[in-house]
């Protein structure tokens, strides 16, 4: 009964950030929002003293639970980034089971020895959350790089060469999201 409220606000999130993220037409920013969602609750969670306050607790719990899960943003921007449509498949698929890897390994997380308040577990979780938000920074930053790389040699081309580049549908289907006419999606463009 308690965790019907963790689910239902997992959904809720879930959908605000799914809808935000395609309205704003933006992907990192949104994926980063839960991370610091869930990173100030999980340090709380650390202090709480043993003992005592189970409401506290069992609040914060529940907010970490219902954390705005990104997981179809992060798979509509693999989507987005990837022109060829054989690699977009490849692509879906190797983030899923990375995505499936990771629950293995998450399942892990939280021993038995470690009980009733899983502190090794939580700061294990910390340091999960802010590799995660070094990731998505630096996946940000190399995708930025990549586009201004993109931009230079496309200005660089007169409106004649960008003319034939662009009709070329040989070469379109052949190189795909490296196509110098393709933008990476990463932030507000």
């Amino acid at each position: 009964m308690l965790t019907i409220l963790s689910a239902a606000l997992q959904i809720i999130t879930m959908l605000v950030l799914a809808y935000s993220s395609d309205f704003f037409n933006e992907r990192t920013f949104h994926c980063v929002f839960g991370e610091f969602w869930i990173l100030p609750l999980l340090a709380a969670l650390l202090k709480i003293p043993d003992g005592g306050r189970e409401w506290s607790r069992w609040s914060l719990v529940t907010l970490i639970s219902g954390y705005p899960y990104f997981h179809p943003i992060i798979s509509a921007w693999i989507s987005e980034n990837t022109l060829n449509v054989k690699k977009r498949a490849i692509t879906a698929a190797t983030y899923n089971v990375i995505v499936q890897i990771g629950s293995l390994v998450g399942s892990q997380i939280y021993r038995s020895y470690d009980a009733p308040y899983y502190k090794q577990g939580n700061k294990v979780l910390i340091s999960i959350c802010a590799l995660s938000l070094a990731t998505f920074m630096a996946q940000r930053q190399h995708l930025r790089m990549l586009k201004k790389r993109k931009e230079k040699i496309w200005e660089r081309m007169t409106k004649e060469e960008q003319a034939i580049y662009q009709n070329d549908s040989v070469a379109r289907e052949k190189d795909g999201n490296k196509r110098l006419d393709f933008r990476l999606k990463y932030w507000y463009q």
